[in-house]
């Protein structure tokens, strides 16, 4: 696992949890609105730290009592090649999982649910389909994206899809089309866009 940044405590990343937020290091899309643009490369910044996968599991040892869950975040998780490993080393911990993902890779989802190692996938909604290459800045196999959908709406798990409102980016229209993509029984929150801010913070 390539980690760019750990927060200890959130009570809004995870629904209904108090929950610990791994960031992974490396990203496959360009979103010029990223809150966490720094970790967007595949490697870190110079100067930055990188957490190893042990010392992140220690400390979510050390705080299990005080946590209800763990988040996994990016960049993009999806990326990493031993994300089910570590998934898995979480909950060994007792603490339940949530990936955030942007879709793109729906057979590592996949392999999540058939390992049963999340216990809530977030998918982030860019745009409209004839938008997305366009807004995140790099070729988009649109197909994967709706098999991510379809695999996340039908895997039984509590789940969210996410689209950030960049009012100068996206109408009302196009969040009308996003929704339309969704099944009417799935969740999608729209969240405002925030400048970005470091994904790191001790504790």
């Amino acid at each position: 696992m390539n980690i760019g940044g750990f927060h200890p405590a959130s009570f809004n990343d995870f629904p209904g949890r108090v929950a610990a937020v791994i960031f992974t290091q490396g990203c496959n899309f360009r979103c010029p609105w990223c809150h966490n643009a720094e970790l967007i490369p595949a490697a870190a910044p110079a100067g930055a730290d990188l957490y190893a996968p042990e010392e992140i599991l220690a400390r979510l040892a050390a705080r299990r009592n005080k946590l209800g869950g763990a988040v996994i975040s990016g960049g993009e998780p999806t990326l990493q090649p031993d994300l089910l490993d570590f998934c898995r080393e979480i909950k060994k911990l007792g603490l339940a999982v949530k990936v955030d993902s942007n879709g793109s890779r729906p057979e590592i989802l996949a392999k999540l649910l058939a390992a049963k190692v999340v216990d809530f996938l977030a998918m982030d909604i860019k745009a409209p389909p004839a938008k997305y290459e366009q807004l995140v800045s790099t070729k988009v196999d649109l197909e994967a994206i709706r098999r991510s959908i379809a695999l996340i709406a039908a895997s039984g798990l509590a789940h969210q899809f996410r689209t950030t409102m960049v009012d100068h980016l996206l109408t009302a229209a196009d969040l009308d089309e996003i929704r339309r993509l969704l099944p009417a029984a799935s969740p999608h929150k729209t969240q405002p866009y925030r400048p970005s801010q470091p994904a790191e913070q001790e504790g």
